[in-house]
């Protein structure tokens, strides 16, 4: 147990070095690579779900209510990780 915990601690010491080493490109990486985690847990509970009915107000249409739910995912991907989505994806080499 004392050889897997030095492990584990040296392991945790070696990513914290080489994350302050890259700087942001490690955060960068961090991110995307929990995104599709961040994703699944959202998405869990939809899974349960056997309909979805959406209810359109004169504002906008479906479209814009669509439009909606899909822009409030940055902040609430912020308000969960503390990572802004739109930045770090304004990061990704050709993403506009």
């Amino acid at each position: 147990i004392e050889a897997v915990g030095k492990a584990e601690a040296e392991m945790m010491r070696m990513k914290a070095a080489a994350y302050k080493q890259y700087g942001e490109a490690a955060i960068l990486s961090l991110t995307l690579e929990a995104l599709p985690k961040i994703a699944a847990e959202v998405a869990a509970p939809l899974a349960k779900t056997d309909e979805i009915v959406l209810i359109s107000g004169t504002n906008g249409g479906f479209t814009g209510d669509v439009t909606r739910l899909v822009s409030q995912i940055p902040p609430a991907v912020h308000a969960l990780t503390g990572v802004d989505l739109s930045k770090v994806l304004g990061k990704i080499p050709g993403a506009k």
